[in-house]
């Protein structure tokens, strides 16, 4: 019984405190509820400039007082710049491409070559393999002509004068002279060694050099001008020889003449001779022969060897050699224009005739007997040229002539080849 009731005592014991335990558990999870409740939020202190570390105050260093800066002074503003010129390209096709002669297809065996641009001579390009200028046919037909048909005239003439006998006092006619087999071989042989001779020189001369249109019409005309020289000047000379040996002589020295003045104008014009120059060499030699009529007209009308016609004409073949050659001096130190030497023949010329003709009428046209239409008119012609040549403004004809050019690239000397490394005034006309 004391067992059971110790036992029992021990058992209500260990519940109750049991229970105690729990509720002082659950007390102080109350207790602890209510604390949490009243309790004041926890303040997180971060350090901020001026606190060495969190919580503790540290007091910042005493701040200098500002310094007063000076404004930067005023920067001049640059102008701005002008816009960019507007420059207008014109785009342009490249070439096509130029094709290696060297290269041959292989299906063209025999290698036709390919075009490729021509050769240059004097600076021009090459018209062709063998005529080498525009000017180059002409300049070899005059030449071949000319001294074909100059060496032709040389045994003509004297046999037709000798067979015919022109100018001869006693002379028995002998056509077979002039017609026979020997006559007509000497016409044969000395007309084609001539052309020969002509067509191998201009053949050659326009193969190394470039000749142009007005080159060679100006050579034609520079031998007649030294033929027209040689032969009056051998005719008067020769005045007193037979009538054979006068034509014989007045032949060949036309023949002379006429290569003589055909070559000097190809060599010293040059190739491509201006036509200003080539113009006033003209000029001069017509004006020569004019004025030297009008002269002959005044010795013929004082009657002061009149009837000596033969010397009258070959003082007017002579002087055109004259008055070339004087212009062809004269144009080294002047350059007038083709214009103003046309003007200039014009007016000379219409003045002078009509004077002359005035003067005629007004006098009975008898002029066999008077000097003054010859004077006057002489007077009138080189009075209207001189006049026309000065006062005649050409600012005025061309308003762009004393306008500022630009300087002019150096022009190629054609008398030379475009290698050759010599002087650059080779030609007067330049």
């Amino acid at each position: 019984m004391n067992t059971f009731t110790e036992r029992r005592s021990g058992a209500v014991s260990g519940s109750a405190g049991r229970r105690l335990v729990a509720l002082g558990a659950a007390l102080l999870a109350l207790s602890s509820f209510a604390q949490s409740e009243g309790l004041e939020p926890k303040v997180v202190i971060v350090p901020y400039p001026g606190m060495a570390d969190a919580g503790v105050i540290v007091e910042p260093p005493p701040v200098a007082p500002p310094v007063e800066v000076q404004p930067p002074p005023p920067v001049d503003v640059p102008p701005a710049p002008p816009p960019p010129e507007t420059r207008t390209i014109d785009v342009t096709q490249p070439p096509p491409p130029v094709d290696d002669p060297s290269l041959v297809p292989s299906n063209d065996v025999m290698g036709t070559p390919s075009e490729q641009p021509g050769a240059f001579i004097d600076g021009k390009p090459r018209e062709g393999a063998f005529l080498s200028g525009p000017g180059s046919m002409t300049f070899v037909l005059h030449h071949t002509l000319m001294t074909g048909l100059g060496v032709l005239a040389t045994q003509m003439i004297p046999r037709a004068v000798d067979a015919y006998c022109m100018g001869q006092m006693g002379c028995v006619q002998d056509p077979m002279k002039f017609t026979g087999e020997g006559a007509r071989i000497a016409y044969l042989a000395g007309s084609l060694i001539g052309a020969g001779v002509g067509f191998g020189a201009s053949a050659w001369w326009q193969f190394n050099h470039w000749i142009s249109h007005r080159s060679a019409n100006f050579g034609i005309i520079s031998s007649f001008i030294g033929g027209a020289f040689l032969g009056g000047l051998t005719d008067l000379i020769a005045a007193a020889a037979p009538a054979v040996d006068r034509a014989f002589a007045v032949t060949w020295t036309i023949l002379v003449g006429s290569l003589a003045g055909a070559w000097l104008s190809t060599v010293v014009g040059g190739g491509d001779i201006a036509m200003n120059k080539a113009t006033l060499v003209v000029s001069g030699a017509a004006w020569a022969m004019i004025y030297t009529a009008l002269i002959i007209g005044m010795v013929a009308a004082s009657g002061s060897g009149g009837a000596n016609i033969r010397a009258g004409i070959d003082a007017m073949l002579i002087t055109p050699a004259i008055g070339a050659g004087a212009m062809a001096f004269a144009t080294m130190k002047f350059n007038p224009s083709t214009t103003q030497i046309m003007r200039a023949n014009l007016f000379g010329v219409g003045v002078g005739a009509a004077v002359f003709l005035l003067s005629g009428i007004v006098l009975g046209l008898n002029w066999s007997t008077t000097v003054v239409p010859y004077i006057l008119g002489a007077i009138g012609a080189i009075g209207a040229k001189t006049v026309v040549s000065i006062f005649w403004v050409e600012a005025a004809e061309n308003p762009n002539a004393n306008q500022p050019a630009v300087a002019p690239a150096p022009s190629q000397n054609f008398a030379l080849p475009a290698n050759s490394r010599g002087s650059t005034r080779v030609s007067p006309w330049w």
